[in-house]
């Protein structure tokens, strides 16, 4: 005959079990822990990321002269935009324009000496050959047509020179820029190297950001990225990554280009951009076994998916298809491979 005790407890099963529901189908199912689920599309987030970044040139020159020279006039001014080829400054010419022809009249001198022994020696080797001058009389002849050649080509060579000189008192803008600085002044003699105008380059413009590597990956799939400065948006698109880590900072330097319009060089600002990769909200990542994860739900139980990149306390990607079942719910008391009751059931 059963006991009173035994009675007793059997009496109470029965009663939590009409309580809770737990039938004798769901009897396997007593230790599962209640949580919620929910498809990743739905819980997923894109967040933004950012960082400085400066808009730069890659040409900031300081133009100087080439010959010693007095300065005759400046023509461009701070703040100027000029063409290439624009003269910016001119240079008194005169000793070298005198150099450039006596240069010419050299070379003249020694193109009428050249055809001239051309024509003794033409007239030497008909000579030589109706046996009216010897053959040592031809060598010489030879001998003079060489040494005019050479004459000849060496008072062009001066020619060039003097003409280059007269050219290198007309100082150029070498690219479409921006006249940054005026140094020289009108009335000063120039010297080889001294610097005369500091202008930017207009053609050259990018913008220099750092990156920390972590957000490399998100930058290059990124679709839309925005440079922000002075409250204005530009859009950007990148034209380069640098593939090394900076030592210093241990960040990587990304140059980016301007799709439209662009601000001023040395603008300073920022780069914003949005990932297109899901990834998993900091409330849904939990960490077990020293590694961060969150909980899916596949056949009634937990399974914990390791997210490789993730830090604490920030979202992470998550490589899974849209229509995965997250637990977003309960997550926290959950364990690898445990069963799990939805809110649903």
């Amino acid at each position: 005959m059963p006991s009173v005790k035994s009675t007793s407890i059997k009496y109470l099963l029965m009663l939590l079990s009409l309580l809770f529901g737990i039938g004798p189908g769901k009897a396997a199912y007593a230790d599962t822990v209640k949580a919620s689920i929910i498809e990743l599309s739905e819980i997923a987030i894109y967040p933004s990321r950012s960082a400085f970044a400066s808009v730069i040139t890659l040409n900031n020159s300081k133009l100087s002269a080439e010959v010693p020279a007095k300065i005759k006039s400046i023509t461009a001014e701070v703040g100027q935009v000029v063409n290439k080829g624009d003269i910016l400054i001119q240079l008194d010419s005169t000793d070298y324009n005198l150099a450039l022809q006596q240069a010419s009249a050299n070379l003249i001198a020694a193109q009428s000496n050249l055809e001239l022994s051309k024509k003794q020696l033409e007239r030497a080797e008909k000579l030589v050959s109706d046996g009216f001058i010897s053959s040592e009389r031809l060598n010489l002849r030879e001998t003079e047509f060489t040494n005019a050649k050479s004459d000849a080509a060496l008072r062009r060579a001066q020619y060039n020179v003097a003409k280059r000189n007269v050219a290198k008192c007309s100082i150029k803008a070498p690219f479409k820029s921006v006249i940054r600085e005026r140094i020289g002044q009108v009335g000063e003699i120039t010297t080889p190297g001294s610097p005369l105008l500091h202008l930017s380059d207009l053609s050259t413009v990018e913008i220099d950001a750092k990156i920390q590597p972590r957000d490399i990956e998100s930058l290059t799939l990124s679709s839309v990225i925005i440079f922000t400065s002075s409250g204005i948006d530009f859009p950007v698109t990148i034209k380069r990554i640098v593939p090394v880590v900076n030592e210093e900072n241990r960040n990587q330097t990304v140059r980016l280009k301007f799709i439209k319009s662009q601000p001023s060089i040395g603008s300073a600002g920022t780069i914003t951009w949005t990932t297109d990769q899901p990834h998993a909200p900091t409330d849904l990542i939990v960490q077990r076994n020293d590694q961060l994860g969150v909980f899916i739900f596949e056949q009634e139980k937990a399974k914990f998916f390791v997210l490789s990149n993730a830090l604490e306390g920030s979202p992470a990607a998550i490589n899974l298809p849209a229509d995965t079942l997250v637990i977003y719910q309960g997550q926290h008391r959950l364990q690898d491979g445990e069963f799990v009751s939805t809110a649903s059931d």
